[in-house]
């Protein structure tokens, strides 16, 4: 080594240890706790960058060649749909043929006109006054054909033929961890993958994929800060939370909101809707007042996943293409529902920010807002506390886990940690630990480190846990028979590793 080298890594240590000694007092200072949170994940996060998750290669490279074929043959019934080549990956080419050769009225997103996802979906739906475009679905399908073989087939994997990834422990602000490709270049973003491409990555030969899901966990952890009863009820009663949420916003009971659901299914096209409601004697009489583009349960969704953290009408109604009036009433509904989130839960954060722009989670992370006061800072604020709660609590579990020799280390029992997803963790175990009447007790350890009591409001309460097994980490499906399936009943496990397990026929 040189001389200089020598030097510039002593001053490098040198100068980091005088930096940690200038702010350490100020860092303990209520910021202590996250700085322990950090340092406790590293040994964890280092085990799951090293051990990576098997890829299925020959599955993988013959799903590249379907999506190339399947690519160009969408490809080619687009041109001869428009008449001419369309540029699909050229905003300027689509926006042209819908906007200006079709005379279609442009849609905006920002103040400039777009031809994004949400355009193409408008466009392939149609209006009362136009009928929906075929073309306009094309272009959506083979960009994201495109966006699936681009981003994810050609992924560099390691030479071992597992993919890996970099987690950083400070990624986000409010503690989540982000994840990204591996210092070496090769790997991806593990947390945000799609289904498509999470069924290539399986369980190594003797194991088994199982997955611990908190269980609508932002949601529950506003129940308590709002201190709202019939949040509480839904989540102490163990039911459905957005059936629930639709049946007190449209007033009729929750076996209806259920059946109307499964009627009417994901359609979104208020013609559509309108005849399956008209033609079921039970639907045309109670669903008067129900959403004309969405299922009752599916409104109930979309509110619980928007408007708790301050989501306004206008936004509401871009994001879930219904018209302001619509998204207004939907709001007026939810709230009225939940009473607690606006005036319990949002007008406490405002007022704990107006005192010392600071919040504090019950694990004792404290989180600093000195943007501009006004709506964008109250949105950010109102989703720290349950953001990071749900994270913290998982992410503490997942260091218990860790540690524990007796669950991970063990000869026999062996628990992998593979990967987080901010509110989920995959683990791997061996099929005869699973198949093992022992098993019980070890779900249950690992429940109660990812469950840990929480306490709000002076309320005390737990984020339920769902498990999940599969051989591979795709959704469970006719064509993926291996995927990951929910196992609600524990006494339902043995039936279903029977099935997957079983070998498939030919």
């Amino acid at each position: 080594m040189t001389p200089q080298f020598l030097e510039y890594n002593c001053l490098d240590s040198a100068c980091t240890l005088q930096a940690r000694n200038a702010f350490w007092d100020d860092l303990k200072q209520g910021f202590e706790p996250a700085y322990n949170m950090t340092i406790d994940l590293l040994p964890v996060l280092s085990f799951m960058q090293t051990r990576g998750i098997k890829i299925n290669m020959s599955a993988l490279e013959t799903t590249k060649q379907e999506i190339i074929s399947t690519a160009e043959g969408k490809q080619e019934e687009l041109n001869r749909l428009c008449g001419r080549v369309l540029n699909v990956n050229s905003s300027k080419d689509c926006q042209t043929y819908f906007y200006v050769e079709l005379g279609y009225p442009p849609y905006y997103n920002e103040g400039a006109v777009t031809v994004d996802d949400l355009a193409l979906q408008r466009l392939t739906r149609g209006t009362a006054k136009r009928p929906g475009l075929k073309q306009a679905k094309l272009v959506q399908e083979i960009r994201g054909l495109k966006k699936l073989h681009g981003t994810y087939l050609d992924i560099e994997f390691d030479k071992d033929q597992r993919i890996r990834c970099s987690y950083n422990p400070r990624g986000t602000k409010f503690g989540r961890l982000s994840s990204s490709k591996t210092v070496f270049g090769t790997g991806t973003n593990l947390q945000n993958l799609p289904q498509e491409f999470k069924l290539f990555l399986e369980a190594d030969e003797g194991y088994i994929f199982w997955e611990v899901d908190k269980r609508n966990a932002e949601w529950v952890v506003v129940a308590y800060l709002a201190n709202d009863a019939n949040m509480i009820k839904v989540v102490e009663d163990g039911l459905d939370v957005h059936t629930h949420t639709a049946s007190l916003m449209f007033g009729v009971e929750a076996e209806l909101i259920q059946y109307e659901n499964k009627i009417v299914g994901q359609n979104t096209d208020a013609d559509v809707i309108a005849q399956l409601r008209a033609a079921d004697p039970i639907l045309d009489k109670f669903c008067v007042n129900f959403p004309r583009t969405m299922s009752g349960r599916q409104a109930g969704k979309k509110n619980n996943h928007g408007r708790n953290y301050g989501e306004g009408d206008a936004k509401y109604a871009l994001i879930n293409e219904v018209d302001e009036r619509e998204a207004r009433r939907q709001g007026e509904l939810y709230h009225g529902s939940y009473p607690g989130i606006q005036g319990t839960f949002q007008e406490g954060v405002k007022r704990q920010l107006g005192r010392e722009r600071t919040l504090t989670n019950c694990f004792g992370r404290k989180v600093r807002f000195m943007d501009s006061w006004g709506p964008d800072l109250w949105k950010a604020a109102y989703s720290m506390l349950p953001q990071s709660s749900v994270v913290d609590s998982l992410n503490q579990g997942m260091v218990k886990l860790y540690n524990n020799d007796g669950l991970c280390n063990t000869p026999g029992c062996n628990i992998d940690i593979l990967a987080q997803t901010h509110d989920s963790i995959l683990l791997q175990v061996p099929v005869e630990v699973v198949m093992n009447p022992n098993f019980h007790g070890v779900r249950a350890a690992v429940h109660d480190y990812v469950s840990p009591t929480l306490t709000y409001s002076g309320l005390q309460f737990k984020i339920a846990t769902d498990d999940k097994f599969g051989l591979n980490w795709g959704g469970v499906s006719k064509t993926n028979p291996k995927g990951m399936r929910e196992v609600k009943d524990i006494s339902q496990l043995s039936k279903v590793l029977g099935e997957l397990l079983e070998p498939r026929a030919t």
